[in-house]
């Protein structure tokens, strides 16, 4: 169906059909008056008439959404669009990202800082890769807990694998992977 269908009924008469419901067009003098559907306007042309009804909306569905919830779903929409990169990783991680800046958990990265290793990022990476291994096999297979971080050399934001502190998974994986080897023998030693 065309948006707008005008079918003339007499010399000054017409019936418009639309998407919003069923107008009639008449000619009184020099004006021409749209009637319908809770409308009734005076118009200089009949051009002017048939574009006021091209701009009209459908009417509601009865039942629908009300005005005020779908104003209110359009300002949550439009808040979450110009949100920041930030915030919006932030909201996603929730709980989790609290607790790494708090310290109860930490990422793989974080104690490489700790320890003093300056590895690549492939390096450090593929350690993660080895955590999450330990960290599989010491809990019958159940993922650990991942939280969204931003990348510390490139930027982007990344899903990385957080730990408790005291995890074995990262003390296990630091004596697996043979890049941070070195790492375990001499600082845990002298722990024990």
């Amino acid at each position: 169906m065309k948006l707008v269908q005008i079918v003339k009924r007499t010399a000054g008469h017409y019936t418009a059909t639309t998407v919003a419901g069923t107008f009639t067009i008449d000619r009184v003098g020099r004006t021409w008056h749209l009637i319908g559907r809770r409308i009734t306007a005076a118009y200089r042309t009949l051009r002017a008439a048939v574009a006021a009804l091209a701009a009209l909306r459908p009417a509601a569905p009865v039942g629908g959404m009300s005005v005020r919830l779908t104003k209110l779903i359009a300002r949550t929409h439009r808040a979450a669009r110009t949100t920041s990169k930030a915030l919006a990783y932030r909201t996603r991680s929730g709980l989790v990202a609290a607790a790494v800046e708090q310290g109860h958990l930490i990422r793989t990265g974080d104690l490489l800082e700790r320890l003093g290793a300056d590895l690549p990022d492939g390096q450090a990476s593929w350690y993660g890769r080895h955590c999450a291994k330990a960290y599989r096999a010491a809990n019958l297979g159940t993922d650990p807990v991942r939280v969204w971080a931003q990348h510390r050399t490139t930027g982007r934001w990344i899903h990385v694998n957080v730990f408790e502190p005291t995890d074995p998974a990262l003390y296990t994986a630091l004596t697996t992977y043979k890049a941070t080897r070195h790492l375990g023998a001499t600082d845990f030693a002298r722990c024990a």
